[in-house]
């Protein structure tokens, strides 16, 4: 049985219970199927083929969760959009993906779409009685791209097929086997960020609950509020946001909480001491995964940081997902014993085929273990792994960083910038001001105007996150010995860790 039938079957079975909390109110697993009903009736007749891409507008609604499991039981994949980016930024991936089908719980897209070149499918509060099986598709099928910000300047769109999600899931299952149907799990992800799927496809696939995080300006309150609610048992987070909740950390009772995941960025042993009482009687897992991987390719779980495994004060990333494999390599592409730093290359059935567009397809290199020649996708991460397996994060081999779970190209970031005031020296940095919480900043030289006309038209061009949190004017960018910008110099001269 394939994953899409696995999904169609558990929503039967679980037919009575709830299958999601969405702003207080239960959905049951057989109101959820009514509502994948609805919405697959009109892919059927508006669009009526398989293996399309077909947009959808993510809200914090039954009807988005809805719209994702009505294309995939179709025969079709999807991509998110995010109503709160910039229209640029979604029409770019409208025109660049082909997308001529788009699904949405709101009518007023004009800030999104072109209305003339795509069709709008509006499911709002459609339900029907439907129960007929899922479209029959391959491990090949697509399930879904999303866009990563890319080292040209411009985004990437990761394709991820069935194979990749299901072994995945089959994975996490395996690895966390005490998953139980009474659990209830905690989604704070954005749903165009990978890491969303964790927090819906694992709970959905055993039959258990998810409760959602509205994405309105007061979200971290939203999670602080949701994860002390007593019938929470699992959270995945990045580490920015306990970051965040810090200041409330003496008034939240979470003693309930059966198990954290982190993910998305480093997690720093500091922080989590400060946390570790406060979910006292929960495990700690860590897991790593480019989305290139399928969501999380590493996992290290423990239940206490005494005797945890870190290195320079980050906790271990952990060992390869059952079906997995990891090589290290180094600047010569050689592969690399244990104990040696080098740069994380991972193969296996969770690895992307490729990107949309054929983008970067420099990423992969055919590395020889085991005596045979294998597909690697290059993580751009060093990494070191101990004796024992276990592998460590040490940095990164370009400008890619991650901003609360969201990966960024300091390229892309200083292109924007560029396009807005072309023919001065631009310089992206990203700089934790606070212990564990990395922030992007700007460096111009020798510019005369100002900087918040800048901010302005960067945040009408791109996702919130890769907008930066301050821009610095410049006289003259210094230069090192070899003629580069002496970044260090910079840093120390602009930025202060607090």
């Amino acid at each position: 049985m394939n994953l899409i039938r696995k999904f169609y079957h558990s929503f039967s079975e679980n037919a009575a219970t709830r299958a999601f909390c969405i702003a207080g109110t239960d959905i049951s697993y057989a109101e959820f199927s009514e509502y994948i009903a609805g919405t697959r009736k009109l892919i059927n007749r508006k669009i009526n083929r398989t293996n399309s891409l077909v947009g959808i507008v993510c809200f914090d609604n039954i009807e988005t969760y809805a719209a994702i499991f009505a294309t995939w039981f179709s025969g079709n994949y999807f991509i998110p959009l995010n109503p709160k980016h910039p229209a640029k930024r979604n029409k770019q991936i409208i025109e660049e993906t082909g997308i001529k089908n788009i699904i949405s719980v709101e009518s007023d897209l004009k800030d999104i779409v072109d209305l003339e070149k795509v069709q709008f499918l509006n499911n709002s509060g459609l339900k029907a009685a439907d129960n007929s099986l899922p479209v029959k598709t391959d491990a090949g099928q697509l399930m879904y791209i999303l866009t990563t910000s890319g080292s040209t300047g411009v985004p990437k769109y990761v394709s991820i097929n069935q194979k990749n999600v299901e072994t995945y899931c089959e994975g996490f299952i395996e690895l966390y086997s005490d998953l139980n149907p009474a659990d209830n799990f905690l989604q704070t992800y954005d749903l165009t960020s990978d890491a969303a799927f964790t927090g819906y496809l694992i709970p959905l696939l055993i039959g258990a609950s998810v409760f959602t995080t509205p994405t309105d300006s007061f979200r971290f309150l939203s999670i602080a509020k949701l994860i002390s609610n007593k019938q929470i048992t699992r959270v995945k987070l990045t580490p920015s946001v306990l970051n965040y909740l810090t200041p409330y950390i003496s008034k939240l009772d979470l003693e309930h909480i059966k198990q954290v995941i982190f993910g998305g960025e480093a997690l720093y042993l500091s922080l989590l001491k400060k946390w570790q009482n406060v979910f006292r009687n929960a495990d700690f897992a860590n897991l790593y995964g480019p989305t290139e991987t399928t969501i999380s390719a590493t996992s290290y779980r423990f239940k206490s940081i005494e005797n945890v495994k870190s290195q320079n004060g980050i906790i271990s990333i952990g060992k390869p997902f059952p079906k997995v494999e990891c090589a290290i390599i180094d600047k010569n592409n050689n592969v690399l014993n244990t104990e040696s730093e080098g740069e994380l290359c991972i193969a296996g059935d969770q690895t992307m085929q490729g990107y949309l567009k054929n983008r970067d397809e420099n990423v992969f290199i055919e590395l020889k273990t085991d005596s045979r020649e294998k597909r690697f996708y290059r993580t751009g991460d060093i990494v070191r792994k101990d004796k024992n397996g276990y592998i460590y994060f040490l940095g990164r081999t370009d400008d890619q960083v991650k901003i609360e779970g969201y990966r960024v190209n300091l390229t892309e970031l200083e292109k924007s910038v560029k396009d807005i005031i072309p023919g001065y020296g631009i310089f992206a940095v990203a700089h934790e001001k606070l212990k564990g919480l990395k922030r992007l900043y700007v460096f111009i030289e020798g510019f005369n105007g100002g900087q918040a006309e800048i901010k302005q038209q960067l945040e009408k061009q791109l996702p919130g996150q890769m907008v930066p949190d301050e821009i610095f004017i410049v006289p003259k960018f210094p230069i090192t010995s070899s003629g580069k910008i002496d970044k260090t110099e910079l840093k120390n001269s602009y930025l202060h860790q607090e």
